[in-house]
Parts: structure tokens; C-alpha cells; sequence
């Protein structure tokens, strides 16, 4: 019989799991970010040269920059995630060539966390094109509405899809290989309503980090530009790492929660 989420307490207690190890998700995230932000710094500097100083211009180039980019933070960020299940569900705590771990399990999530991507892509595509029917038809695309409608009504399927099959990456992160994307729907099956208030929630402190960084942001500027631009770059720097962290410790307490069966 499919387990019913309590999504509060839930959420309480993966804020509560991020509070009382806030130092162990220093520890192993601050190497991966010494690595990757100097890279993904030097690799932008080398295609902004390319692109004859103004990268923007060049359309190929921005993309290419783009793809480097994420594929360096999200490997940090699937490092990062496997240590930090290890961690919580194992109470491993790695030595410190550990903590840049680069093995099977790392590799596995990464892969994963590029297929669930895709999935989502391929399924946020197949939901929009009835609506995009249904609003070339009623003259609706017209309308400066429809791309909020579509936002209002994609994002809680894609999220509540993604957190489901997420479900599976703290699987790989133990080791496992019998623990599949499938499964991961099944053992959720029935909670979407309250898996999408968790992902809605985390959204929610997402926008809200970055209005009230942007207010701070304007606010300062006033003051001094530079100023302004240096204090908003920290902080939606520490306020994205915070999210990040908060975000595996969710999909650790939903695998502890439907999978190995533990209460909150």
C-alpha cells in the first residue's frame, strides 16, 4: 500500500535536517565551487574573446557557453548530492579526496539528472501542444495572458513529474541499481498532490530570494553600482547553495519516506 506524504512535515523536516548539518554541506560543496566557478569564469572570458569581446552577439557561442556551464555545475551539483545521501542515510562522512568524488555513483546521477531533464522536456512539450491548439484556435496565443496560463499549468505537472521520478537519485547515491525511474513512480503513486506543495514550496522560496535580492539590489544602488552588483552577486550565490542543499535533502527525506519506510 502506497505511503501518504504529510508534505509539512515533511518540508519541516528537511529544513530541520539542513539546519542541524549546515557545516557538513559547507564542507563538501566549497571544493566543487573553488573548481567550477573559475572554470565556468575562464571558459565564458575565452568564448567572449572568441565572439570578438561581446558574447551575446554570437548566438552558437552563447549556447556553447551555456552547455559547459552546466555541464561543469551539474556534476559539482551531482557530487555534491551523492555525499550529502551518503551522508543523511548512511552517516558516511567522507575523507577529503572524498569529497570530490568522481565514481560510478556520481557519473549515474549526473546521467540520470540529464534523462530526467529530458523527460520533463519531452512531457512540458506534449502537454503544451493541445493548449497551443486550443489558443491558435480561440485567438488566445494573442492574448498577453496565455504564457502565464501555460506557465500556471505546466509547472506544477513538471515539477510534481520531477520530483517523482527524483525519487531515484538518492537510489543511485546508496549504490543501487534495481531502483529505477519506474519504480520511483510507484512507490509516489497517489501523492502528487502533496509532492507538488513540497516542489511548490521550493519554488516559492526561490522567488522570493531573488525579490527580495533584487529589492536589496535596487535599494543599494542608489548608493553605489558596483556595491549593488557585488552584494547581489554573494548573495544569490550563498541564497542558490542554500536552495541546492535544501533541494537534495528533500528528495533524501521522500527516498527515506516511500522507499526505506521511515517517518519524519
Amino acid at each position: 500500500m502506497t505511503r501518504k506524504l504529510p508534505a509539512g512535515t515533511c518540508i519541516g523536516h528537511a529544513v530541520a535536517s539542513v539546519r542541524h548539518n549546515i557545516a557538513y554541506a559547507f564542507r563538501i560543496s566549497w571544493p566543487w565551487y573553488l573548481i567550477v566557478i573559475p572554470l565556468t569564469i575562464a571558459v565564458s572570458l575565452v568564448l567572449s574573446y572568441a565572439a570578438g569581446g561581446d558574447l551575446g552577439q554570437n548566438q552558437g557561442l552563447m549556447l556553447l557557453n551555456n552547455m559547459i556551464s552546466g555541464f561543469l555545475l551539474g556534476f559539482a551539483f551531482a557530487s555534491i548530492a551523492v555525499n550529502w545521501h551518503r551522508y543523511i542515510l548512511l552517516d558516511e562522512v567522507p575523507d577529503s579526496r572524498g569529497i570530490l568524488r568522481l565514481d560510478d555513483k556520481v557519473w549515474r546521477y549526473f546521467g540520470n539528472i540529464i534523462l530526467i531533464f529530458l523527460i520533463l522536456v519531452v512531457a512540458g512539450f506534449l502537454i503544451g501542444i493541445p493548449f497551443g491548439i486550443i489558443a491558435a484556435l480561440t485567438s488566445l496565443a494573442m492574448s498577453p495572458l496565455f504564457p502565464i496560463l501555460l506557465f500556471i499549468i505546466i509547472v506544477p505537472i513538471a515539477g510534481t513529474i520531477a520530483m517523482r521520478l527524483s525519487v531515484k537519485l538518492p537510489a543511485i547515491a546508496l549504490g543501487r541499481t534495481d531502483f529505477g525511474l519506474k519504480d520511483a513512480l510507484t512507490v509516489t503513486r497517489g501523492n502528487s498532490l502533496p509532492i507538488f506543495l513540497v516542489a511548490l514550496f521550493e519554488i516559492v522560496c526561490l522567488l522570493a530570494s531573488l525579490l527580495l535580492i533584487g529589492l536589496l539590489a535596487a535599494g543599494l544602488n542608489q548608493l553605489s553600482p558596483g556595491l549593488a552588483i557585488a552584494v547581489a552577486y554573494v548573495l544569490h550565490f550563498a541564497a542558490n547553495w542554500l536552495i541546492t542543499i535544501f533541494s537534495i535533502t528533500v528528495l533524501t527525506s521522500l527516498y527515506g519516506f516511500f522507499v526505506e519506510g521511515r517517518d519524519f
